[in-house]
Order: structure tokens, then sequence, then C-alpha cells
């Protein structure tokens, strides 16, 4: 190599690394394009640069070809890589033997609620709440939902983590947050601006090539009074690539040090959610690429049920587990499960444990499948149940069904209420009857079959109404006015 050579290869290197010092997300990312989509990108390159050669030979039949099956190649080799990657992705997945009936759930209070509550209690805090809350389930009686706020100011860091524990009936008050502030000098935040404001960048810096930090994956947490950032990390794997976990980042809000754990095991969602939604996805490639391609194959989440209570915070729901068959004190993602038809009956439950990260190892990710026959109503006919039946006409009124998923001893829990405040929450057993419980007075409950209709003879009109509950007195009030009714059409 002669001296322009060696001067060209020391310039290289440095514009290299001036490039990694300077825009080390960047890198990251255009590796892991570079290896998902390498085998489509090479073959069409082939397939250009023949075209060009031909065309410079003027052989223009040759050349024609050459591009044509270049965009071909594009079009439906990207289609077949897709496939295959689905493919060892869908390996983790397996169909279980078990009733879902048999999982366990503790319950909670409803995502919507938290989020709604959560700007309005943030007392005398002076940043912006980022909107991104997450649950953890296993934390607490009930669970606790924790999002973060912002420092207001250039090149500033979170200011807090606040921790919500909503009640699972009324409204949030402000004996139900907490908050735990991080230190001044621990500047670092997803979206922040610059070398030491970006969380992002920084654990760029600090883990291999390709691995990538998502913030939805993302979630912070109090450690008493040290606030606490985790970041699962992903990564591709394989010559047609997959994504998979590559550990977890941790960021001290304290002392404003940054982490890299390979493995991890926590009461918390430690493995990235957006692996389990690959997971879940990836069922529809368990078969032949023809099924595949016509949607015959595998499940998926609630979506095609428009009216589904759930709207788009409908799968992976992160549920702590309360025996069972799974594993008490640890958190799951799970997932109702439709199958490829137009049928919204929720034929089972996908789950996958979210308490374990292992690097470059899918946790595996179970389907439990109602037994034949036994499937469950669609979350849409459960709600228009609970607000057309059991809360008919002017108890309903300004009332909606915020959420609905599994729970304890086989039944599933739907909350009812206001934006900001549950009053009712429903008991939704295996074969659709409903409980609805009052927060007023939960012993005294009315049964509800799987219709919606309330049973002949649960009010009791000789009761004195000052011994009666708030759902016996509506129950009254209904009696009485189907009383009338009836003795108007008499006339």
């Amino acid at each position: 190599m002669g001296r322009s050579g060696v001067f060209g290869f020391i310039g290289a290197a440095l514009v290299a690394g001036l490039i990694w010092m300077l825009f080390p997300v960047m890198v990251h990312e255009i590796w892991q394009g570079v290896r998902a989509s390498w085998v489509v990108l090479l073959v069409a390159v082939v397939l250009i640069v023949l075209a060009v050669v031909f065309a410079a030979m003027e052989i223009s039949f040759l050349a024609f070809l050459a591009g044509v099956g270049a965009v071909g190649w594009l079009i439906f080799g990207g289609m077949g890589i897709h496939f295959q990657q689905m493919q060892a992705v869908a390996a983790s997945v397996t169909v279980v033997d078990g009733d879902p009936n048999d999982l366990s759930f503790r319950e909670r209070a409803p995502y919507d609620v938290a989020k709604a509550t959560s700007s309005r209690t943030l007392g005398n805090t002076t940043g912006d709440a980022t909107g991104i809350v997450r649950a953890l389930p296993a934390r607490g009686d009930t669970g606790e939902y924790t999002t973060s706020v912002v420092r207001r100011g250039l090149f500033q860091g979170y200011e807090s983590t606040q921790v919500l524990t909503p009640p699972l009936f009324g409204s949030a008050s402000a004996a139900d947050v907490r908050f735990c502030k991080f230190d001044e000098r621990a500047t670092l935040r997803f979206g922040g601006l610059g070398w030491g404001n970006d969380l992002k960048r920084a654990i760029a810096f600090i883990t291999p090539l390709g691995t990538r930090a998502d913030q939805g994956d993302a979630f912070v947490t109090c450690d008493g009074d040290t606030p606490m950032v985790y970041a699962p990390l992903t990564k591709q794997v394989g010559a047609i690539t997959h994504r998979v976990p590559a550990g977890v980042a941790v960021y001290n809000g304290s002392t404003g040090k940054l982490s890299y754990y390979d493995n991890l095991s926590d009461d918390l969602p430690l493995y990235p959610q957006s692996i389990a939604t690959a997971q879940r996805e990836s069922s529809t490639a368990s078969e032949g690429f023809w099924d595949w391609m016509f949607k015959r194959s595998g499940f998926e989440d609630t979506g095609k049920d428009t009216s589904d209570p759930n709207g788009s915070n409908r799968a992976e729901f992160g549920l702590a587990n309360d025996g069972g068959i799974n594993e008490r004190g640890w958190q799951s993602y799970v997932t109702p499960l439709n199958s490829r038809g137009s049928s919204s009956s929720l034929v089972g439950l996908g789950t996958v444990n979210a308490s374990h990260v292992e690097n470059g190892v899918l946790n595996p990710y179970s389907v439990h499948l109602y037994p034949e026959g036994k499937s469950r109503q669609a979350n849409s006919a459960v709600a228009d149940a609970i607000t057309g039946g059991i809360l008919d006409g002017y108890k309903a009124s300004g009332l909606k069904v915020f959420e609905i998923v599994p729970a304890k001893d086989c039944t599933w829990v739907a909350s009812i209420g206001k934006a900001q405040s549950i009053l009712y929450r429903a008991s939704i057993a295996p074969n659709g009857d409903i409980t609805l419980i009052d927060g007023s007075s939960p012993d005294e409950q009315p049964n509800v079959e799987p219709n919606g209709e309330q049973p002949a003879g649960s009010v009791d009109l000789e009761k004195p109404l000052d011994s009666m509950t708030v759902a016996e007195l509506n129950d009254f009030g209904d009696a009485v006015l189907a009383e009338l009714a009836a003795r108007a059409a008499q006339k």
C-alpha cells in the first residue's frame, strides 16, 4: 500500500469515527436496515447492474428482462423474505394444552382512566407530562401506572416520575399518586437534544452495533425515592433476520448512571412489548406461504370488532399473574384472540412472560384456546349487554365501558364509569353471566343472564327504601316505571 493509500485509509477511519461519535443512533439504524434487507438488496443490485450492462451492450431484450426481474424481485422476493422472517419468530409460538379459564390474573384499574387522571394529579410539578403511561400490574395491591414528567428548558432531562395507583372504584385522589424526583444533573431522556441530553444516543454508545432502543418499550418507576428508567432493547439475528431481545438499559435518575444488562428478571415489564407483538402477529405465518397470503392461518387481536370498548389498547395487556397455571407474582403480556375469519368471538388468549428477558432469546409465546363451542362473546356484545340491559335507560346515561380484560378464577372484568371515575365493575363468567358490582355497595349485587336481562324476582318491592342499596334503588325505580307503563297500556 502506497503513501496515498495509507492516508486514504486513515482518512476513511477518521471519517467513520467522526460519524459514529456524532450520529451513533443513525449508524445503528442503518446497520439494522442493511441486516434486515441485505438479501433483497443484493439480488436487486445484481439485476440492476446486469440491466445497465446489457443496455450498454445494446442487448435491449436482456436489459428489459433484468429490469423487470429487479422490480419483480423487490416486490415478490421482499414478500417471501418477510414471510420467512415471520416464520422464524413463529417458532416461539405454541398452541398449548389447557383451558384459558385455568389462567388467573389480578384485577387492575382500567388503563384509559389512569391515563386520563395523570395530567390532573401532577400536583406542584412544573414540568410537562410525556403522556406515555405504562402499566406495572405486579406492583402494589392493584398494580401501578407510571409516566414521566419532563423538566422545562433546553437540554433538560426528566423532572420526576409519576406513579399512579388508581382505585378499582371511584376517582384517583392525591393519596393515590406519588412522585420521585430526578437529580438536575441527570439530564438524559428520550427525545433529548445533543450529546448529554439524548438517552437513546447514550444507549447506542454502550451497546453492540445493531442494538435498538424503542421508547415504546421503555418505562419508568420509582425504586423507593430513586427514579429509574428501563429501556428493553432489541436486535436482529440470523441470515434471514428476525428481531429478538437484546437485554435492558437502566438509567438511574439520582446518580445519572446508565447500565446495561444482558439478562434481567423482576416484577416489571422487562421483555420488549414490541417483541411480544411481533410474536403474536407471527402466528399468521405458522402454516404455508399461501395460507399467510390469504389470511387463513394463525390468530389476530380484536381489531375487527370495531365497537370493542378496549379500542386501540386491545392487545398486550400488562396483567399480573394470580396463580392458576401461570406463575404467581410475575407479569404477562396478555391478548384476547380472534380467529382469522369474520367472527369476532374470542377463541383464546395469547400470553408471554414479561418479567424476564435474556439477550438473544425469545420467551415462549403461548396460545390458550377455549374448548370447542365455548368461545367467549365479543367484547362489544358484552358492553352492549351491560349498557343496554343491566344499565338500561337513565342509569347508563353518560357512562362508558372502559376496559374488558381477563381476571381471577375464570372470569373477565369490565369497568364502567366516566372519564376519570369508575362507578361499577362487571364480572363476566365463562358462560356469559354478568354480575354487576356497585362501588358503593359491593356486597349485594344483581346477577345478570348472558342475554343481559336481570332474573325475575331480583327486586324486593316490600323492602324499606332507606335500607336499599344504590343498585336496589335503581332496580326499584325500573320496576316502578315498568308497572306504570303496564297500567297505562291496560287503559
